[in-house]
């Protein structure tokens, strides 16, 4: 089931919509997902957002992308600069200090989604925090 069909499934509540979406395998706007991105060509230029086709992290929570057109996500690399704050994952970078917001519509959704594991999701969120100052925080 696609997000817009949870959403306008008007026999289900909206907490069964969104127990629904938790449990599918296949919804493609999970948090944790890597997604292919076509960033318009509009924007270079424009913004410091890299135009063109790239990959993605899908960092914000799962409500918001089940109901939301914008999405937040972070962006990941090929190149090897490994800095303080990118988390390595396979042969890419997630680079955690670049949080973007994005329209859901620019997701490729009919190209590869992995999912990744737990341990990396923990060390980009750890990286997230440090970088806005927010683990200090917490630690104190």
């Amino acid at each position: 089931m696609n997000a817009n069909e949870y959403i306008n499934n008007s026999e289900m509540s909206t907490k069964d919509q969104i127990l629904a979406m938790l449990c599918d395998d296949d919804f493609i706007y999970k948090r944790g997902n890597i997604v292919w991105i076509n960033i318009p060509e509009e924007l270079k230029g424009v913004t410091h957002i890299q135009s063109g086709v790239r990959r993605g992290l899908i960092f914000s929570n799962d409500v918001n992308n089940l109901f939301s057109d914008l999405i937040y996500i972070i962006p990941c690399s090929s190149r090897g600069k490994k800095m303080k704050f990118h988390v390595k994952h396979e042969n890419q970078y997630i680079l955690a200090e670049q949080l973007n917001p994005i329209d859901k519509s620019w997701i490729m959704t009919e190209r590869e989604i992995v999912q990744i594991d737990e341990e990396t999701m923990k060390s980009v969120e750890d990286s997230f925090l440090k970088q806005f100052g927010i683990r200090e925080l917490i630690a104190s």
